[in-house]
Parts: structure tokens; sequence; C-alpha cells
């Protein structure tokens, strides 16, 4: 007697009730052979399936984040440290010296500030020793990183593109961030997000950090880098000229002219103090806006919002001792330490978390 299609996979799904093999991928499988297969080649299928031959390329479609060894996507470019062009965070030797002084036997002389070969570390603190011992080896499982991470820390690099930035943290500084947010809107991810980046002192194990190129923020009338970095067109709007002594800019997009978003250097307070800024470029905005949504979205606890004070606008000033232990959400660099200024005042707070909000809805 032949059996119907629909009755086959009846037969087939009371057969996965009684097995251990998960549910959906299952009748993935069934769905792929029942219009070729009897019902014995079906509940052969249930043992082990794959719609892929071996050796099959399996493609990304190049605006996923990696979260604990997971694909997320975020409607926007993103290249990891494992893609052609990236940037790889969890290399030891220097990316921007001569391939012959590179190693770390070389570099750890020739750079006094590179104390340790990894610019990064565990997540480790608030883990019981039993956790400690589960992820000490990099096998972190996404709800013990959701449970850990619940800040998003937003930061200028004061290096203007992110190739340079890359060059200032990795090669000379030892230190670490998890994107890097270029001046066409492109995203980089240097290291997989369960890893402890370090860029924010004592938010670093609870955070993800990401470093926005914009040369920075500068008290009135000691802005000498505008004059080196910005230079006006025929209609009078400025656009970022990288310096020839940096070697290129590095950008993604073919002939990409960077113009900030507003044509005048904004002025505002940060730390009491008054400062000018050019601000981010337009595809900057709209990138991070995405991945701001993205990290929301995947982190339950980071709340997408910034800290505010009292009257409801946007704090300028470091949160306190008792306010930042307690804070989840997004926040500055300058939420964090009082010697620090970014993302300056430029920035436009409800421009980013706002338009986040919407795309979460």
């Amino acid at each position: 007697m032949r059996l119907s299609a629909n009755a086959r996979l009846a037969a087939a799904q009371t057969s996965v009730q009684d097995s251990n093999v998960p549910a959906t991928s299952t009748l993935l499988c069934l769905r792929h052979w029942l219009p070729v297969c009897g019902v014995f080649l079906v509940l052969t299928a249930l043992l082990g399936c794959t719609t892929a031959k071996p050796g099959a390329l399996l493609k990304r479609q190049g605006d996923e984040i990696i979260v604990a060894g997971q694909l997320f996507h975020t409607g926007t470019r993103v290249v990891t440290w494992m893609d052609a062009g990236g940037y790889d965070a969890y290399r030891v030797e220097r990316r921007f010296a001569s391939f012959d002084q590179s190693s770390w036997e070389t570099s750890k002389v020739a750079v006094a500030a590179l104390k340790t070969p990894n610019r990064y570390g565990l997540r480790k603190d608030n883990l019981t020793p039993q956790q400690l011992e589960r992820v000490r080896g990099g096998g972190w499982d996404l709800p013990l990183l959701r449970d850990t991470v619940d800040q998003f820390v937003l930061h200028f690099d004061a290096a203007g593109t992110s190739r340079q930035c890359f060059n200032v943290l990795h090669d000379h500084r030892c230190l670490s961030v998890h994107f890097m947010l270029d001046l066409d809107g492109t995203i980089y991810q240097t290291l997989d997000l369960k890893e402890r980046a370090w860029h924010a002192t004592t938010s670093n194990t609870r955070s993800i950090g990401i470093e926005i190129a914009n040369i920075g923020a500068f008290a009135p009338g000691q802005q000498k880098m505008f004059e080196e970095w910005y230079q006006r067109d025929d209609t009078g709007w400025p656009r970022v000229v990288v310096p020839t002594r940096l070697g290129g800019a590095g950008l993604r997009t073919p002939n990409f002219v960077a113009r900030p978003a507003r044509k005048e250097p904004v002025q505002g307070v940060v730390q009491g103090r008054t400062l000018q800024q050019y601000d981010f470029t337009p595809e900057q905005y709209a990138a991070l806006t995405r991945l701001t949504a993205t990290l929301c979205n995947v982190f339950p606890k980071i709340r997408c919002d910034f800290p505010k004070g009292a009257d409801g606008q946007l704090l300028t000033g470091k949160l306190s001792d008792a306010e930042l232990p307690q804070y989840q959400g997004i926040l500055g660099h300058y939420h964090i330490q009082a010697n620090k200024v970014d993302p300056g005042p430029a920035f436009e707070w409800e421009k980013v978390v706002g338009g986040a909000r919407k795309l979460l809805k």
C-alpha cells in the first residue's frame, strides 16, 4: 500500500516525537526527503539528515556579528576578524610593523607598552568557580553571556580611521575593543563578544565597546587637528582628508568622501569642560543605530537608553561610584571615567538610541 505525502509526513512526525532528534531540524530534513523518498527512507533520514553536500560553501550575508560563536544579523556591513581585510585582535604580532619585525618576541622589545601577547582577557568577574572552569577555555554559552553583559560603551577613537585605531590599540597600547566603526559606516569586529576587551577599565568585564572613527573634541582655540583633518570644498561643507603621514585611510568604500553630519563644529560641555568637535558621518550614525538595536535585542540587560539626570536630559559627566555599578544600558566612555570626554559633545544620542528603539518595535 502506498501512502500519500501527507500520510508519510504524519507517520514520520509521530516517529520524531518518540526520538531524540530535534523536531525543527528533523522536519527540515523531512521536507527535503519526502518528495522523492518512501517512508522507509524518511525514517532512515531521522537518524541523521543534512541538505548540504560535504564541502559545500556556507555563505554569510556580510552583516553578521559573532556572539559566543553564533551569528546575528545587523542589517549593516560588518567585517569580522576572520574576513579578508579585517582586524584580528586575537593575533599576538603587530599588524602594521614590517613582517620580519612583527613577532611577539620582537614586539615586546620594540614597544614598551606591550606587556602581554594577548590584548584581551576573560569576563571572569562574578562567575562561580564552576562557571569559570566552564568558560576559561572560551566555551561560553549564550545564556551565560547574556547574563554577564549589560553595557554598550561608545568611544571616539581619536585616531580618525579604523585602520589607524587598530594600529594604536593593538600595535602600540596593548588594548582592544570589540568593534570599530569607520568613516564610511563599515563596522569591524575584532573579537567575539564573549571576550573581555580592554577599553573601559572598570566596565570591561560587563561591557561591549566600540571605537567610532573621529579625531575627537578639543577646547576652543586648541583645535589644530581640525586644520589637518578637515577641508572645505566649493560648497563650504567640510570633508575629512586623512593625512598622508598615516599611509592611507583604508576605507572599504571606493572613492568615499566622508563628511560630518553637521556643517560646523559642535560646541558643548562634557565633564564640565567646554569642547568643540566635528560631528560623525551620516553613514556612521546609520550603522551604529542598527548595531545598537542588534545588541539590545541579543543582550536583554542592555537597556536601549542612555544616562539621564533628574530632568530627563543626557548626563554629561561621570556616573557616581554608586550609580555606575547599577547602570545597565548604553553609555559613553566619559560616563565611566572622569578623565575621558568621548564620544564628545557632537554625538547625537537620541538619533542613535531613538532610532534603535524604532527598529526594535
